[in-house]
């Protein structure tokens, strides 16, 4: 009987586990629309519902069990966190914007998206142990690579540009493509990292996983020819190394202020990253395409003068760029429609003016606090990585939103290290 009860256990853990990797690959948003793409063929003849519809419907039935899991499992005090306080409020402030939303219809699925997508990255947190996440990460990348590389030689429709002869894989776009082989990467950072024995067959076993992964990771990485995701691991990899020398610093000199050290890299690390973009930017020598990855430029300054219009509530969470109103502001120029500010930052002033801006902040450092004080640095530098390549990489594309991996990941990230989780570690697949 002891043995019966044993086995259900491990294998509602194998399950649990297949689901998390199911619903993170899922996130990555190129499976979603690939099942879909057949459907879409169709809408002359039956145009209800929409592809939206369909697209929302099947991210919600995905997230639901993330979410109802959570909140069976939220730790004792974990209401007292000042993470959590400041996470919850952005996210009732972004909820209130809906009522005065400019396209509410619009921005009512998504905020619902942002919700259950913020449960996921909670739920991770909460359920695994930073060694299970990882691996759990790692093999969810892997299935969007892999799938990626057979719709790349078996020529499958859009998965490669006919004209420039990069790489789109499942994903329709290799700016989608790219961040899940740069989070492939971090991944293999984190399992070798949080890997407790090398010196079996099992640590064999996952040592050449990891290297066949960082080895497609890093050619998938390459032939997408994508600027933001190398970018952004190049910035998150040179945060890594001021967190480690003012974690070192700190406390051999300030061994009180310690903790602080990840939170204080990564406001320096924005600073001089700002300040080198707007050097390139304004540099004669340097081209426009370079400056702004993409010519993104004329659609951040349109992002910035609607800010300026509403600057304290904003214009309702992602309802700006689907608003005829706010084309009329500001001067409009772009070479490519778009209904993106391809800017997380933008996104979060337009949808809920400062006031979201300064929750997010708060967010962000509580977690990076947190991030600090981890059991140890092998757990600590995964999360930072992934942390901090999120937040790059949002300068440069609007990752900051609901069904998409890297919001979960961000979230995952600033939470894994929550010290209510460690009370009930005893719960947490290993």
């Amino acid at each position: 009987m002891q043995m019966s009860r044993w086995s259900m256990q491990q294998l509602w853990r194998a399950a649990e586990t297949a689901y998390a990797i199911t619903v993170l690959f899922s996130l990555t948003q190129g499976p979603v629309y690939r099942l879909w793409s057949d459907s879409s063929s169709s809408l002359a003849t039956s145009p209800q519902p929409s592809m939206p519809h369909v697209y929302f419907a099947t991210f919600v039935a995905l997230q639901l069990p993330a979410a109802m899991m959570l909140f069976q499992r939220i730790p004792t005090g974990w209401f007292r966190d000042r993470r959590t306080q400041a996470l919850l409020a952005l996210l009732a402030w972004l909820g209130c914007s809906v009522m005065w939303s400019t396209l509410a219809r619009f921005s009512l699925p998504e905020y619902v998206s942002l919700i259950l997508t913020s449960c996921v990255g909670l739920y991770l947190a909460v359920s695994f142990s930073p060694s299970a996440l990882w691996r759990i990460i790692a093999v969810a990348m892997s299935l969007g690579l892999v799938v990626s590389l057979m719709a790349v030689l078996g020529r499958w429709e859009l998965s490669i540009d006919i004209d420039e002869d990069y790489w789109i894989g499942i994903y329709f776009n290799r700016n989608s493509l790219a961040p899940v082989a740069a989070v492939a990467l971090l991944a293999v950072v984190g399992v070798i990292l949080t890997n407790t024995s090398w010196k079996n067959t099992k640590g064999a076993v996952v040592m050449l996983v990891t290297t066949a992964l960082a080895v497609l990771a890093g050619v998938t990485l390459w032939r997408a020819e994508s600027r933001t995701s190398p970018l952004a691991l190049g910035v998150a990899i040179g945060a890594l190394g001021g967190w480690v020398v003012l974690r070192f610093l700190l406390a051999r000199f300030a061994p009180n202020t310690s903790r602080y050290a990840a939170a204080i890299t990564i406001v320096l690390t924005s600073i001089v990253m700002f300040m080198v973009l707007r050097w390139i930017g304004g540099s004669a020598t340097v081209s426009g395409e370079t400056a702004t990855f993409n010519s993104r430029g004329a659609l951040w300054s349109l992002s910035w003068t609607g800010f300026l219009e509403k600057p304290f509530h904003g214009w309702g969470w992602m309802s700006a760029w689907h608003t005829p109103q706010f084309f009329k502001q500001g001067t409009w120029w772009a070479v490519f429609d778009t209904t993106w500010s391809h800017n997380g930052y933008h996104d979060l002033l337009l949808g809920g003016g400062v006031l979201a801006a300064a929750f997010f902040t708060v967010v962000l450092w509580f977690g990076f606090q947190a991030i600090g004080t981890h059991a140890s640095l092998n757990e600590g530098i995964p999360s930072f990585l992934i942390v901090a390549f999120v937040l790059a990489a949002a300068t440069q594309e609007s990752f900051f939103i609901g069904t998409h991996f890297l919001w979960a990941l961000l979230i995952a990230g600033l939470f894994l290290s929550s010290p209510s989780r460690r009370a009930i570690d005893g719960d947490l697949v290993q």
